[in-house]
């Protein structure tokens, strides 16, 4: 992909340079035919979700260990869940103890803040439920797509230039830099040619 999109590192590194983003939702650059506009949350979910499935395939997980135990309580249901999930939630990062309907946790994985663990949490959860109807029930596919959902950079939030081009980046070293984890389109290009008939 990147070699059909940059001609060589040269032209990649022109190309990021005139990087910038527009209506604080996608991401301009400039490549050899014309340019490119990147969804910028669609393509940090991706980013996010390869290297949340990176991690949990390497059995090298790096847990980042909280300063002070979080307690967060649960339902009975929700317990039943974690239950289940207990040792890929651990191969992802977290890592944490039960005791009754209460969670302690003592570490998490390094893209997730502290203060969104209980969102994470309570999103896994939900997502876990519909997952378990569906046919193909991956729990690794399904915590890394929604940790990349909840984590990935919003529509709305200013990226400063060096965030920007590391985002893109980071997405054209994507296995699958095209689609976001839910299928949806990350970019389009818009080539010169496009440009020139809207001037004819």
């Amino acid at each position: 992909i990147t070699g059909s999109l940059f001609e060589g590192n040269e032209d990649k590194a022109q190309a990021l340079a005139t990087t910038f983003q527009l209506r604080r939702k996608y991401i301009v650059t400039s490549i050899k035919s014309g340019m490119v506009v990147i969804d910028q949350n669609r393509a940090h979910q991706r980013v996010l979700y390869e290297k949340f499935l990176r991690n949990s395939t390497v059995n090298q997980v790096v847990s980042q260990q909280l300063l002070f135990p979080l307690s967060l309580s649960f339902t009975k249901s929700d317990m039943t869940i974690l239950t289940e999930i207990n040792a890929t939630l651990k191969a992802i990062g977290f890592d944490f103890s039960v005791v009754g309907d209460v969670v302690q946790m003592t570490g998490v994985p390094l893209l997730v803040p502290e203060s969104e663990v209980s969102i994470v949490l309570d999103q896994l959860i939900a997502d876990c439920q519909l997952e378990a109807n569906g046919d193909s029930f991956s729990q690794t596919d399904v915590l890394s797509k929604t940790m990349a959902k909840s984590l990935a950079v919003k529509t709305g939030e200013v990226l400063e230039s060096a965030s920007q081009l590391a985002l893109v980046n980071d997405l054209f070293a994507c296995k699958e830099p095209m689609v976001s984890p839910f299928n949806k389109p990350i970019y389009i290009t818009i080539t010169e040619n496009d440009i020139d008939k809207k001037f004819i």
